[in-house]
């Protein structure tokens, strides 16, 4: 794991974290303690998102997740956004993560010392919600996640699907209008179109690097697939990538060491 260091004008000192995926959380808090950042954002998949077993809450299962926001708001006033992986948190999940004392950003935003620090949930999470909406309610109610086939139509189109994984976005304009600086937490780098210019800096992650890293740059990442242009570094002067915490594909990472961010001005 590296520590990297971005300059963005205008940015207090902030670490930017994201993908642990439930691994081992540790040398992350030994990072943030050797620089203490003002403020810490994560952005999301800080679980691995597989199916909860036996409706026990993942960040249960998975300890590490909630092991990194208590960390991280020991350190600095901490905000979290949902990725993919989070798929299937309910508002009780929501709570747990809220207790450790970061701020959940759940397409949402908060004013923080002149700042406006909004986070844009993964559009994954929002279809799931959808789906579970639509879900009868005996069906819904029988477990407290309901399982993942049962909310999923295969015979609809892939150009459906994908409108479905679209996240929510109408409240950017808002957030964007708002005084100060605007940050916005946005675990996928491709929802970079959706955010209006206004905003000066979003933070991203997802694409882990791009997996293999030729000559600086990555093969492959979800949502943008091979040779993506967003995968680590800065992108269009506000926009600064993380290569992730962790690895979760079969494939090892070549050139590409776990990353923890931190942005100054």
């Amino acid at each position: 794991m590296v520590d990297s260091f971005y300059t963005i004008p205008g940015a207090p000192f902030l670490a930017h974290l994201s993908d642990l995926h439930n691994r081992d959380y540790h040398p992350v808090e030994r990072s943030l303690l050797r620089h203490r950042p003002e403020l810490i954002c994560v952005t999301g998949d800080i679980i691995y998102g597989t199916m909860p077993e036996d409706d026990i809450s993942p960040l249960v299962a998975q300890p590490n997740a909630l092991g990194l926001l208590r960390a991280c708001a020991d350190i600095a006033p901490t905000f979290v956004s949902l990725g993919n992986h989070e798929w299937m948190l309910d508002e009780e999940d929501l709570d747990a993560m809220r207790a450790t004392g970061a701020v959940v950003l759940d397409n949402d935003w908060v004013e923080h010392d002149g700042l406006a620090i909004g986070g844009l949930t993964s559009g994954h999470v929002m279809r799931h919600r959808r789906a579970l909406s639509n879900l009868p309610g005996d069906e819904r109610g029988a477990h407290r996640y309901p399982a993942r086939g049962g909310v999923r139509d295969i015979m609809k189109t892939a150009a459906e699907l994908l409108m479905e994984k679209l996240p929510d976005d109408d409240w950017l304009m808002s957030f964007a209008s708002a005084p100060g600086h605007h940050f916005l937490l946005s675990h996928h780098p491709e929802y970079r179109r959706l955010v209006p210019k206004e905003v000066e800096l979003i933070l991203s992650g997802h694409a882990h690097g791009g997996q293999w890293r030729l000559f600086g740059h990555g093969v492959y990442a979800p949502g943008q697939g091979i040779w993506p242009k967003l995968t680590k570094g800065i992108y269009d002067g506000r926009q600064v990538v993380s290569a992730g915490l962790s690895n979760t594909a079969p494939a090892p990472r070549f050139f590409n060491p776990t990353q923890v961010v931190y942005v100054q001005s």
